[in-house]
């Protein structure tokens, strides 16, 4: 137990101990409770006497029992009583919320020069635990607001009637000390300090006529703004925040009724003096704090806040539940790690398919008729009903009634949830609503997958697509993940979530969003794959013609393959065979048609379903034997006949031969006399003949001679001439070359006169380049000069305001628009970022905020079109080291007051100026700020665009004209175009230079 606890267990101690002997005797005291006594004060007999009178005082609450309770309304304590319980624990009040007191410190004594009776009573309440509060906003003594001056006295009718003094529960140097009318609290001294908690000293004088306190002690009220949280998007070493709070330490904690933040610093634990007073007290790094940044973020855009006093000795998971409820999330633990699912709209970021199930898929497509309601009565706290819990309207979804054929209602607790005088019951209503269209959600989907998807956590949407089990393409809600380490699988557990059930219970949409069904699954199996099947013609071993199909099934579901066949004009299938799916097909169609076009057909079965066919390509079929000798004996009838018209011409020509022969031979006898003269004739003829060879074959050897000599002779010449053919040829080839070389060189010559002629052009070319560059990089140097060109993003909000970030600091409601509230509010082709605050509070400010890297000792120009109504705006930058802390001065301008706004230009002033960036600097926070309502005003607006942070020179005139975008990037891309350019240059000077040393 801390040092603060034990001293404020000794004053309860003496309190309880004071009610239990009222009216005996002080030794009765237990000897260890002397201290106790001497601390607290033990009054006579009289006195306790008194104390009883004014209300019963019972003992103290210091107890910290932790018993799990189930969610729901916590019975530790009660925040609208004033009692001692010392079985209630210490209270923890968040947000604005009313809390009664604990009374830990009790006591009467008289005023100075008055003997009558004890006519002053002394009261020390506890009011929370957790550190520093937001501050205290009234006082109220059975319902009657009272106020104090410094002095604690009261002001007006209970002015010397009435003390008191609050605490605010930070560190606290001296105890309490409050004086009425000169009388102080007997026993009170400064060594009774409670540092970390809120605690008040409270004291009623006895007024004799008794219009006062007719009816006893009044029950006294503190409505206030209780503890402070951490939030990290005031964090700068929180990604993606900025600013001072630091968790864990509670100094730089902000106050904030948001449900988010608070279940965060609960799972922090709160500390004093190194010691852990309430909250679970985790490792920020076994928290998931995006998640409740997410939380954060959400319950602000919704408008949800939670209020409320907590007990130590509740279950501290399930004061976790409580504060979650609010925020319309749920706490979760995934592994080590804490967390919390808020309701929302989220995307898939991943699909599961059958194909990555490992295990059998179960799914509950429905929640029991218990859990499965249509109608919730939200329970809540209302201010307007002296701050107690009150049964709201009920949240009936006519729809849903209709479907289960009833009402089936459901009252519903939310502790936390408090709905203030003069609001409507927006928050219950809609957290009621968001409890019936979860009830509607199927589940537990239990799946198991391979290790590929253990990233996925708690809370993330995917998409199931199980057509077999009915899920086709299904969001689902990951609710658990368990990965096992011996095998590598990954067990979920999930929920559907259905989109379209947020706009309904936001109050976005009418219309309830229809109940989860399984998709009928379509367990008709697909055409098969045509590149996994082929069909050819052939021929069996019998000789018939046939087809032969041969594939695989890729569906591994399938148990058979189907077969049929028919000719191109037949209108019917033909079934050929029903074979296994399991192996590799090779079947063979026939009999067929030889040489005859069939079509083929492939389907599968699963069980008794047929699936669609794919029909391939006509396949022409083989020739079969019977055709082959049937054409064999068709020929061999063919050359019979043939033969028997041949043999019939051939007997013809015999006879008429025949007839012929015997002419001839008559002939021929006529005429052989005059055969044998002519013969006669021509044998003396013959002899003559030989003699005249004989005399011309004697002059034919003596020319053979000559013409030996001349053949000689011509070979001779033949020889020369050859010669000299080869000799001329020789001569033509040189010619030849040297001709071609001359062409060969005319033609280099002439390449090189239009490459020089080219290259020339080039050079011009070029040069007129650089010379346009030089003047780009003089362009450029002007403009940084003038200003180097806007480092900001997303000038000139065209889209949406991203790249810029809204935070609000105080509490004053202040919201982040864009080109609001119309059109008359901003200039034509031109968008504005506005801070719009919709109530009195002057209190408070917000920013819009972005930022850019810079560099030390360079200047910087910052301006910005800036107008206001009923507010004070200011610009200013804050520098940033590269561990993200804020060093340096905060170089600003302003707070400007009312100025400008309209729809022109011109009717929003500039502000602006000019800075150096500091030593150490490496990034600069441009903050776009509006400050709270002015005073005696009921709203106020500021607006802003055309926002610049530009680097200049240390002379350059501030404002620099306005430019959107970032100058750098231009620079850079100039800077390497001209370095390019340069070397062309180069390259082609030394290419010229050579060509033109060649052609010399």
């Amino acid at each position: 137990m801390s040092g603060f606890m034990r001293k404020a267990a000794l004053v309860v101690g003496a309190v309880a101990l004071v009610a239990a002997t009222a009216g005996a005797a002080a030794p009765l005291l237990a000897p260890g409770m002397a201290g106790a006594a001497g601390i607290a004060g033990v009054a006579s007999a009289a006195t306790l006497t008194a104390i009883g009178t004014y209300g019963g005082l019972a003992a103290g609450i210091l107890t910290a029992i932790s018993t799990a309770t189930a969610p729901g309304m916590s019975s530790q304590g009660s925040q609208t009583s004033f009692t001692t319980n010392p079985q209630s624990g210490l209270p923890y009040a968040m947000g604005r919320t009313r809390m009664s007191g604990l009374r830990i410190y009790a006591n009467t004594n008289t005023r100075p020069g008055y003997t009558k009776f004890n006519d002053l009573l002394w009261f020390g309440a506890l009011l929370s635990i957790g550190g520093a509060i937001g501050g205290i906003e009234k006082f109220t003594a059975d319902n009657e607001i009272v106020t104090f001056d410094s002095s604690g006295n009261a002001i007006g009718d209970y002015h010397d009637y009435q003390g008191q003094k609050i605490h605010l529960g930070g560190q606290q140097t001296s105890a309490l000390a409050l004086s009425l009318v000169g009388g102080s609290a007997p026993g009170w001294t400064t060594s009774h300090k409670l540092s970390g908690i809120t605690h008040a000293m409270w004291c009623l004088r006895y007024n004799k006529q008794g219009e006062m306190y007719g009816a006893g002690a009044p029950e006294p009220a503190w409505i206030g703004n209780w503890v402070k949280v951490y939030d990290p998007r005031l964090d700068s070493t929180y990604p993606g925040g900025s600013g001072s709070c630091r968790a864990l330490v509670e100094s730089t904690y902000v106050w904030s009724d948001n449900p988010g933040l608070h279940a965060l610093t609960w799972a922090l634990g709160r500390w004093q003096n190194g010691k852990r007073t309430c909250g679970i007290g985790a490792p920020v790094a076994n928290i998931r704090v995006a998640e409740f940044v997410e939380c954060a973020n959400v319950c602000e855009a919704n408008g949800w806040k939670v209020g409320g006093v907590e007990w130590t000795t509740d279950s501290k998971w399930d004061t976790l539940k409580r504060i979650l409820q609010a925020g319309g999330a749920i706490p979760t633990q995934t592994g080590a790690m804490v967390g919390c699912l808020v309701s929302t709209p989220r995307t898939a970021i991943a699909t599961i398919e059958s194909r990555h199930l490992l295990d059998s898929l179960s799914i509950a497509a429905t929640k029991s008729r218990r859990d499965r309601f249509n109608s919730v009565i939200p329970r809540y706290v209302d201010e307007a009903s002296d701050w107690s819990v009150i049964s709201g309207t009920a949240i009936t979804v006519s729809d849903y009634v209709t479907a289960d054929k009833g009402q089936r209602t459901k009252e519903i607790d939310y502790p936390l949830v408090q709905v203030f005088s003069g609001q409507v019951a927006k928050q219950p209503g809609q957290l009621a609503a968001y409890d019936i269209v979860n009830s509607r959600e199927a589940g537990p989907i239990n799946f198991t997958t391979g290790p590929e998807w253990i990233g996925l956590k708690t809370g993330d949407v995917i998409l199931l697509n199980v057509p077999e089990e009915g899920l086709v393409n299904q969001p689902v809600l990951i609710t658990r993940r368990a990965p096992d380490p011996s095998t590598g699988k990954v067990s979920f557990s999930a929920q559907t979530e259905t989109y379209a059930k947020h706009a309904y219970a936001l109050g976005q949409s009418t219309t309830p969003p229809a109940p989860f069904s399984l998709t009928a699954p379509d367990l008709k199996p697909p055409a098969p794959a045509a590149a996994n099947w082929a069909a050819a013609g052939t021929v069996t071993g019998e000789g018939l013609p046939a087809i032969v199909l041969t594939g695989n099934s890729e569906m591994p579901s399938a148990d058979a393959v189907l077969i049929d066949y028919k000719l191109p004009a037949d209108a019917t299938w033909t079934r050929s065979a029903i074979l296994s799916a399991n192996e590799p097909v090779q079947h063979v169609i026939a009999p067929l048609q030889s040489e005859t076009a069939y079509q083929v057909r492939v389907g599968y079965r699963v069980e008794q379903i047929d699936g669609d066919f794919t029909i391939l390509a006509a396949v022409t079929t083989g020739v079969g034997i019977i055709s082959d000798i049937s054409g064999t004996i068709g020929q061999q009838q063919d050359q019979l006949a043939q033969l028997e018209q041949d043999t019939a011409a051939a007997q013809a020509n015999i006879a008429a031969a025949q007839t012929q022969i015997a002419a001839i031979e008559s002939s021929v006898s006529a005429d052989f006399s005059q055969v044998n003269a002519a013969l006669s004739t021509l044998n003396g003829e013959v002899d003559t003949a030989q003699s005249n060879i004989a005399s011309l074959q004697s002059s034919t050897s003596s020319l053979n001679t000559a013409v030996t000599t001349l053949q000689g002779e011509a070979s001779t010449a033949q020889a020369n001439i050859s010669s000299l053919q080869s000799q001329a040829a020789g001569i033509i080839s040189d010619v030849d070359g040297l001709e071609a070389q001359i062409v060969a060189q005319g033609g280099q010559i002439s390449t090189l006169q239009t490459t020089l002629s080219s290259q020339g052009a080039q050079i011009s070319t070029l040069q007129t380049t650089v010379s346009n560059a030089v003047g780009d990089v003089a362009t450029l140097k002007t403009q940084i000069n003038a200003g180097g060109g806007n480092l900001l993003v997303n000038t000139d909000f065209g889209l949406d305001t991203s790249g810029w970030i809204f935070t609000t600091s105080g509490g004053n409601g202040s919201v982040g628009l864009r080109n609001a509230p119309d059109a008359q509010w901003y200039p034509p082709n031109e968008n504005t970022i506005v801070i719009q605050q919709n109530n009195t509070t002057s209190t408070g400010y917000a920013d819009w905020t972005q930022t850019i890297e810079v560099a030390a000792s360079k200047w910087y120009d910052v301006s910005v079109y800036a107008a206001s109504h009923r507010c004070q705006i200011q610009i200013y930058l804050m520098w940033l080291d590269s561990a993200g802390a804020a060093i340096g001065s905060a170089p600003s301008v302003g707070p400007f007051g009312d100025a400008g706004g309209g729809n022109t230009l011109a009717s929003f002033p500039v502000r602006s100026f000019k800075v150096q960036a500091p030593t150490g600097a490496v990034r600069a926070r441009l903050n776009l700020r509006k400050f709270g309502t002015n005073s005696g005003t009921t709203d106020s607006w500021a607006w802003f665009l055309r926002p610049q942070v530009a680097e200049v020179l240390a002379d350059t005139a501030t404002p620099v004209a306005y430019s959107p975008g970032s100058a750098r990037s231009t620079i850079s891309v100039q800077a390497t175009a001209l370095s390019s350019l340069t070397t062309t240059v180069s390259t082609l000077s030394t290419t010229v230079s050579m060509l033109i040393s060649t052609e010399k």
